[in-house]
């Protein structure tokens, strides 16, 4: 289940940056969001993941909140009093149909597959509305530049396996002499996402590889400081070599790509 959950919260943030305002994606994360909050602040302890969807719509704000009456939101005046609208209905079927919520008369559940794994998707939900918050802020760019301010700001915010899935498409369409340099960046988020799940080993052995191809680029290339960046990610290396436990990172902890603006 833990793989399902990983991979649906990859494709959620995928959409969400690829096609910002089309997909619905963005709605979904936020309706998600609110979702981990409203379980997270508990209620029932005979059903704790069990959360009121008017009380989720309401979380989601303005955007997430609107439903429509009859829909997802649910019949009556407790699904009806989200407001009316289509984008709340769509981002909550959204995460219906991806299996990260289940609903049952005017609640939404938490499927049982997913109960023990609720930390990691809490942490990683809230990690992706905040990337998504800080890329709307942000002049849109094509291109290069876009996609490499996309897949910098998926390792920034702590969302490791989605940069390595990101830059997986990037790395496919780029031309030859550049498939080195994404894959760099592949294999370092690949190091931090084994970190954070403690695995030392697989954390060492994909950093040092990534750094390894990043190397060839110095000092600078395709818009990073690629310099600047290997002297942050150097003292990981080296800590991962004393084999003091690993785990979570704090955001500030995280050594962000710098790009050249």
């Amino acid at each position: 289940m833990y793989v399902r959950l990983k991979h649906a919260l990859s494709m959620l943030a995928l959409d969400a940056v690829r096609s910002p305002g089309r997909s619905g994606a963005s709605d979904a994360v936020a309706w998600l969001s609110a979702f981990c909050d409203a379980a997270a602040a508990g209620g029932d302890p005979d059903a704790p993941f069990a959360v009121p969807t008017a009380a989720v719509a309401a979380r989601a704000g303005p955007r997430g909140g609107r439903g429509r009456r009859g829909g997802p939101l649910g019949s009556g005046a407790r699904g009806n009093s989200a407001a009316r609208g289509g984008s709340g209905v769509r981002a909550l079927q959204r995460i219906l149909d991806a299996g990260l919520v289940e609903q049952r008369d005017t609640f939404l559940f938490l499927p049982a597959g997913l109960q023990p794994h609720f930390p990691y998707m809490n942490r990683q939900v809230h990690r992706l509305a905040e990337v998504l918050r800080r890329l709307a802020a942000v002049r849109p760019l094509g291109g290069q530049a876009g996609a490499l301010r996309r897949g910098a700001a998926f390792f920034d915010g702590g969302l490791f396996f989605e940069c390595h899935e990101y830059f997986e498409g990037v790395w496919r369409s780029a031309p030859g002499a550049d498939k080195a340099f994404y894959q760099g960046i592949i294999l370092v988020a690949a190091g931090f996402y084994h970190y954070e799940k403690g695995n030392l080993h697989g954390a060492r052995v994909k950093l040092a590889s990534g750094i390894e191809r990043l190397q060839r680029y110095l000092p600078a290339a395709r818009g990073v400081r690629l310099d600047r960046w290997l002297a942050r990610l150097a003292p990981w290396l080296a800590q991962i070599d004393t084999g003091r436990p690993a785990g979570v990172l704090s955001i500030s902890e995280i050594p962000r790509i710098p790009l050249i603006r």
